[in-house]
């Protein structure tokens, strides 16, 4: 069966393809719909020489005589059509950020649920800010108390010094101020310009009191080998 190569463009599409020179043209026509998405009745074909550019005729069998690597233009008589590469045609559902903040199906409200990303030093349930929020959990946390961090999703858990305990101006309700024993934090104790404590860069972390556990954590030597087997 003898095949003839094309190359088919509209708007949209650019694309290799190989039809049967018998092909008629009211058929063709059924198979470019499912290349380029316009609709028989709606096309206008234009076919061009490779060679010379120039516009080839229109006929019923145009394919039995057309040159291999032709390029048949598809374009559309309908005055409606869109141009999906221009997106100011295409309708676009727009939401306020506050009705998506509410949501509690979304990306975001699974990262605040779980302390990812942004939230990594939030509350761990979404709730509502308050001046008064984690005061009971912090009311047993000193300043100078050894203590460990526990992230959710992981079995690591990071160990320091409390450095201070209260609140803050970045965010309302009680935050404990952590100097960590290893650079894991993500300041020195300062926040928007505002000082709460002084440690080392990258030493300092604020987290939610109830990521917090006070007791007697010493410092880990993370180079210790006294749990391993001598030979």
């Amino acid at each position: 069966m003898s095949v003839v190569t094309l190359f088919v463009e509209s708007q949209t599409v650019r694309t290799e393809r190989r039809f049967p020179r018998a092909t008629p043209l009211s058929e063709l026509q059924a198979r470019l719909e499912a290349i380029v998405g316009i609709p028989p009745s709606s096309q206008q074909l234009t076919i061009c020489d490779p060679a010379s550019s120039n516009s080839l005729p229109i006929t019923p069998t145009t394919l039995l005589t057309i040159p291999d690597y032709s390029v048949l233009h598809v374009t559309s008589s309908c005055p409606t059509s869109i141009n999906f590469e221009d997106v100011s045609q295409v309708e676009k559902y727009e939401m306020q950020d506050d009705t998506y903040d509410a949501m509690s199906n979304t990306v975001r409200a699974f990262k605040r649920r779980h302390n990812m990303g942004r939230f990594a030093d939030n509350a761990s349930a979404m709730s509502i800010d308050n001046e008064d929020e984690f005061a009971e959990e912090a009311q047993h946390i000193k300043v100078g108390q050894r203590c460990e961090i526990a992230w959710p999703g992981s079995e690591l858990a990071r160990r320091g010094c409390v450095r201070f305990v209260g609140k803050t101006q970045f965010r309302q309700g009680y935050w404990i101020g952590v100097e960590y024993d290893e650079p894991v934090g993500k300041n020195n104790g300062t926040v928007d310009g505002t000082v709460y404590f002084e440690c080392a860069p990258l030493h300092g972390s604020f987290v939610r009191p109830d990521k917090v556990t006070v007791g007697d954590f010493p410092e880990e030597d993370l180079f210790s080998d006294s749990d391993l087997e001598e030979m």
